[in-house]
């Protein structure tokens, strides 16, 4: 089940994104084979804010149709929050509009999940969202949209851990790679 492998995805990927990666989990290479470990993917803006989080292994239409909806996101929140005659971006707008496709996309996804689209957790650090996170039922891909939609665009460097960690139940290792 290798995403990247898929023509599509590589060519919407390579059009519309700059690619990288980081390793933060363990697992080994045996016979060539990657065994254990995980996966989450990351659509970040220039300045490395979270637009988008994938948790965990998707097949290849799923990580198109999540890359395409952020980009798709993007388009709204920017044109929603540019002043058309200036060109000037207000922040707090595509924050908010951000925070809506979010949260439109959880109630989307899960009927049955409430999110309060108005809620404001900006202040709580994304380490102290993890309760609300073990008592949310679904998928990693609607944990993530959850966590963005109480805290849009946080920094990779804050979001990756709580992804990892509390929704993969991944612990974070900076350990090589082992080949066998």
């Amino acid at each position: 089940m290798n995403a990247l492998a898929d023509k599509r995805v590589a060519e919407h990927l390579k059009e519309a994104y700059i690619s990288t990666y980081l390793k933060v989990g363990t697992f080994r290479i045996v016979n060539g084979e990657k065994q254990g470990g995980n996966v989450a993917s990351y659509i970040c803006l220039p300045d490395g804010r979270v637009l988008h989080a994938i948790p965990g292994t998707v097949d290849a239409g799923t990580l198109l149709q999540e890359a395409r909806w952020a980009l798709e996101t993007h388009k709204l929140a920017e044109t929603t929050s540019t002043n058309l005659a200036t060109g000037v971006t207000n922040p707090a707008k595509y924050r908010a509009a951000v925070r809506r496709a979010h949260v439109e996309r959880v109630g989307r996804l899960n009927p049955d999940a409430r999110v309060n689209a108005m809620r404001r957790l900006d202040d709580l650090a994304l380490r102290d969202l993890a309760p609300m996170l073990k008592g949310f039922r679904g998928t990693p891909q609607l944990k993530g949209h959850f966590v963005l939609s109480l805290r849009p665009l946080p920094a990779l460097e804050e979001l990756y851990p709580v992804v990892w960690e509390t929704i993969l139940g991944e612990k974070l290792s900076g350990l090589p790679v082992v080949v066998r």
